[in-house]
């Protein structure tokens, strides 16, 4: 018979540790909620436990459904299998420690757990708790015969009066309680007050908080029965008036004679808070079927639906997996990724909903949950694809979106007018070829795999040439043909159409300037890759170079010109001056940067080049890196001289 793998007892307490580190705040109760709707509840309430509250003040955290509840042997595999819990373990379903590993180490005095099934109406009921050693083990009582003598140690007894513990565990069952599990959470001790969730205080748990990650980890709350899942969430607040009697929330008195009045909380899930509106639809940002859901909300509709104590106030953006959303991020940086600029982003949610990978579809491509359940991964291990997915939406930006984001722009400064775009693109094709633009263009012997943009290589700039039904006019003649105008490709492992790398004239971003948010004031410009500016001539430009008016480097530089240079000349002309200089030497270092993607910079010997890969090419795009590319530009100074001599007279002639 072989030897199978297994792992020690005096193991498990460091890998149910490991994994609690790798957790994150209330995960505990992700698990405890997902237990029970896995058990068919129909109610899930976060209570917190009455007794000890009024005998001992102490108030101690509940977990209690009317589910489908768990027999005496199903209690001990459930807490004590590490690994498994009764339920189907795979890729796509359960991994068997979640609940422990995500509740034991900030209760080593004990979780006690009581359930009640249809074969065990009177209930079972079991304690674990960490020994002196630091494993895991099951509390036990004697059991006695009918003349009181001992006959063995009994580890799931029926519940009972514990007066040491301020409370009889059968009397917690609630009236709307048939079947289901009673979850306690002790905590450290016999008098710790677990109500507002784990102590550790990098985590910084509370029942305000509980109650947002919640709502903002479900997608939907689902329905039994026709109805949604009735889930709340008890919380505590100081009778401060007589007024509160008469009001439907408990109350009730502590041993000190203070009264705390118990208000439930509602769970709703993320997508109740995003209010209705008709600027929605989906975009397919991958050759997997991934769709991206947005919506915008216009002004004067708040963005956000509900108060914060519900759920946080910024729309995010997140990723669907199996009904949770993880990755929630509200971050500018991440709207960029998708060419959701700053105007509109604090009005625009963006829900990503990627195929599931599953043990019964090994091959195809997936998204997976690490064991923690607190991140997302790809097929492979490997990070999700956020730069593919933001660069196919912004490829197939919502015509809506795209309107209430010009809007929004319309009165910001830019390099909108026909003097600055042609003047800029003079100087682009003086540098030519090295400052063509690259794109991947459909080609039937291209070795350089992808799926269509939307764009073709006669449309100018990226302009789109669509017919009714969507699809590309003048399109190839099979995946990746070349009759008629070829389709610009975005790159992709694994997508549908070959194409070939090829250099276009003319592309090259705009540049604006503009007062940058506080947590991006230290730098001097940033580029954002997914965004649009239109340009003369009915143009719209390659990525956006964004320069802070308000830095200092700036500030100085236009006080210097304007007051030792050309005092007698208008000020704002002479800003403009420098803006543009500085604004056309942004863009050059972008572009310029752009084209090293794929240059060759020495040989190791090995027959394998060094390369100047995509990924050298964005640290070089970096905010810090263009912000110290514009530092101490003699040649700018020289230019803005030279341009500036030409409308405000020589600098001898202005003294």
């Amino acid at each position: 018979m072989p030897r199978y793998v297994h792992v020690p007892t005096e193991a498990t307490h460091q890998l149910i540790r490991q994994a609690y580190e790798a957790g994150g705040p209330y995960q505990w109760a992700r698990e405890a909620w997902k237990n029970s709707e896995e058990s068919h509840a129909s109610i899930i309430q976060f209570g917190i436990e009455e007794q000890a509250a009024e005998r001992l003040g102490v108030l101690r955290r509940t977990i209690m459904d009317n589910g489908e509840g768990m027999e005496p042997d199903d209690l001990k595999i459930f807490l004590t299998t590490f690994g498994g819990g009764g339920k189907p373990i795979g890729m796509d379903q359960n991994f068997g420690q979640g609940f422990k590993s995500a509740v034991l180490p900030w209760n080593p005095y004990g979780v006690v757990v009581i359930s009640y099934t249809r074969n065990t109406p009177e209930g079972a009921m079991l304690w674990i708790y960490r020994d002196e050693d630091g494993n895991y083990a099951l509390k036990e009582w004697p059991a006695q015969d009918e003349d009181g003598e001992f006959v063995s140690f009994m580890s799931t007894p029926r519940p009972f009066r514990d007066d040491e513990h301020g409370c009889d565990w059968g009397a917690i069952r609630p009236d709307w309680m048939e079947t289901g599990t009673i979850m306690v959470l002790l905590g450290q001790s016999a008098t710790s007050s677990t109500w507002e969730g784990d102590p550790e205080p990098s985590r910084s748990e509370n029942v305000d908080g509980l109650i947002r990650y919640l709502n903002g980890r479900l997608l939907d709350v689902p329905e039994r029965d026709g109805a949604p899942v009735q889930t709340t969430v008890l919380d505590l607040y100081e009778r401060k008036s007589a007024e509160r009697r008469a009001s439907k929330d408990k109350t009730v008195v502590l041993p000190n004679g203070e009264e705390k009045v118990w208000r439930p909380r509602r769970i709703y899930g993320l997508r109740h808070f995003i209010p209705e509106t008709k600027l929605t639809g989906t975009v397919t940002v991958d050759e997997h079927g991934t769709k991206a859901e947005w919506f915008y909300v216009p002004e004067p509709e708040n963005a956000v639906k509900g108060s914060r104590d519900y759920v946080n106030q910024r729309p995010v953006v997140a990723v669907d997996y199996q009904g949770e959303l993880y990755h929630a991020d509200s971050a500018k940086s991440r709207y960029r990724q998708f060419g959701i600029t700053d105007e509109i982003r604090g009005r625009t949610w963006l829900l990503l909903h990627p195929p599931v990978y599953s043990d019964s579809r090994p091959m195809e491509w997936g998204v997976l949950t690490q064991a923690s359940r607190n991140m997302l991964m790809a097929k492979g291990g490997v990070d999700l694809p956020w730069e593919e997915w933001g660069d196919a939406f912004f490829a197939r930006f919502p015509e809506e979106l795209a309107r209430v984001r010009d809007e929004a722009r319309s009165g910001s400064r830019g390099q909108n007018d026909s003097s600055m775009a042609k003047n800029l693109s003079r100087i682009l094709d003086r540098l030519n070829p090295r400052y063509k633009a690259s794109r991947v263009l459909s080609s039937a012997a291209g070795l350089v795999m992808g799926f269509p943009s939307g764009a073709t290589a006669g449309s100018p700039n990226g302009h789109r040439a669509t017919s009714d039904n969507g699809r590309v006019r003048g399109g190839s003649s099979g995946a990746g043909g070349n009759a008629g105008p070829q389709q610009v490709l975005v790159p992709a492992t694994g997508g549908g159409a070959a194409g070939r790398a090829a250099r276009a004239k003319g592309g090259f971003p705009a540049y604006g300037w503009k007062k940058f948010e506080p947590d991006e004031a230290k730098f001097l410009a940033r580029y954002d890759q997914n965004d649009k500016w239109p340009l003369a001539d009915g143009l719209v430009s390659h990525g956006v170079v964004f320069l802070n008016e308000a830095h200092p480097v700036f500030v100085q530089e236009c006080n210097y010109w304007v007051n030792s240079v050309w005092p007698k000349a208008d000020p704002k002309q002479v800003q403009e001056l420098i803006h543009r200089v500085y604004g056309e030497e942004a863009v050059a270092h972008v572009v310029h940067a752009q084209r090293l993607n794929g240059t060759v910079v020495a040989n190791n010997g090995g027959g394998k080049p060094e390369v100047i890969s995509e990924d050298d090419v964005q640290l070089l795009l970096e905010p810090i890196a263009l912000s110290s590319a514009l530092l101490g530009l003699v040649n700018v100074e020289q230019r803005i001289l030279t341009q500036g001599g030409g409308l405000f007279g020589s600098r001898a002639n202005t003294q």
